[in-house]
This record gives C-alpha cells, sequence and structure tokens, in this order.
C-alpha cells in the first residue's frame, strides 16, 4: 500500500527507515533563554515555534497521531535547529573544521552564503536547506528528516515571520541567522562520526 511504503521510506542511505526510528521522542530542551535569540528570532517567534509547532511533532509523534513520517522529520529537525543556536553575534563566522569544509567547497564564506541563500530563494513552499555534513547544500521538502544534516535552516514562513513583510524577507531571514549559529556544535556534529 502506500501508506506502507512512505512508512518504510524510500531506499536511500540518507532515509531513517521507520523500523530503525526510537518509539518515542524527546523535545531537547532549549540551551538558552527564549529571548536570548532576540532581534534575530523574537521572543513571540521562539515560544510558538518552539512550544508550540516543535512541541506538536513530537507529542503527535509519540501518541501515533497523524503522519508518523511528518511527525518523526519534524521533531528531530527542529531538535537539531534549537539545539544549534545561541544569541546574536555581530562577527560570528564558521571556525574549525567547519570553515575548512566551507572554504574547500565554496572558497570563502561569502561564497557559501551566496550559494546557501540562493538555495533558500529556490525552495518553494515550506521545507528545509542545509548544509550536509560532506559539505554539500541541499534541500528538504517538508519534514523530511535525512542523516546527512549538518546544519539545517527552517525555511518554512513562521520561521521568518519576523521578517515579513519585506519583499527580501527569506534573504534577511538567512542572513541574520547567520548571526546566531553556533559554529561550536556544527563543528561537535561533524567530528562525530554517525
Amino acid at each position: 500500500s502506500i501508506r506502507r511504503q512512505r512508512q518504510m521510506c524510500i531506499r536511500d542511505s540518507n532515509i531513517v527507515e521507520a523500523k530503525d526510528r526510537p518509539k518515542k521522542l524527546v523535545l531537547e530542551k532549549l540551551p538558552y533563554k527564549i529571548s536570548d535569540l532576540a532581534p534575530v528570532l523574537s521572543r513571540a517567534n521562539v515560544e510558538y515555534h518552539y512550544g508550540v509547532l516543535s512541541n506538536g511533532y513530537v507529542t503527535r509523534y509519540n501518541n501515533g497521531e497523524g503522519d508518523p513520517d511528518f511527525n518523526y522529520g519534524g521533531g528531530m529537525l527542529h531538535n537539531i535547529w534549537w539545539q544549534q543556536l545561541y544569541a546574536p553575534k555581530s562577527a560570528n563566522r564558521p571556525t574549525g573544521a567547519v570553515k575548512d569544509l566551507i572554504e574547500k567547497k565554496y572558497k570563502s564564506q561569502e561564497g557559501f552564503m551566496e550559494e546557501f541563500t540562493l538555495a533558500t530563494m529556490k525552495l518553494q513552499g515550506s521545507g528545509w536547506v542545509y548544509l550536509s555534513k560532506l559539505g554539500d547544500i541541499k534541500s528538504t521538502p517538508n519534514q523530511s528528516y535525512k542523516t546527512d544534516i549538518l546544519m539545517p535552516i527552517d525555511m518554512w514562513e513562521h520561521s521568518f515571520m519576523d521578517y515579513i513583510p519585506a519583499k527580501d524577507a527569506k534573504k534577511k531571514y538567512i542572513t541574520a541567522v547567520m548571526r546566531i549559529v553556533n559554529w561550536s556544535v556544527i563543528n561537535d556534529r561533524l567530528n562525530t562520526k554517525s
């Protein structure tokens, strides 16, 4: 059946098959106060996005409600997303292994940002744009969790609601979000073999 095929997922080394998923998910606690990400992400944005939406994916997955693929992906992606952020820094640039990876693939931080921003502009509808563990910039629709995700950026409209109605809301959001990426966390992920 179609439902069975979706639960088993497409055979892809970057997709976690239903049989390999945990029975329960936990919404990871924020490693900062809800207001710490302002002005990049407002307190109201984080309260709604974390407290209602992120929590909802985990709760529905654990209760067996709705689409298990969607809720699993939503829970996993949001856990990764929230853990990689911290209070805004004006000169926040990649360091260590992730800096080397970016420079090898994109020649510079500016080259990386140009490509990353371009990928976000190409994403139609809801989804995520991410830097993979091999340094590629990829997108994943809706809440599709992939195991090669190193640094995901949430591109659902509620994520950049602080920047709407600006015509270039996505671009402003991406530029701002890079000020709150904790590159130490990204380096830890990169250095973890999994």
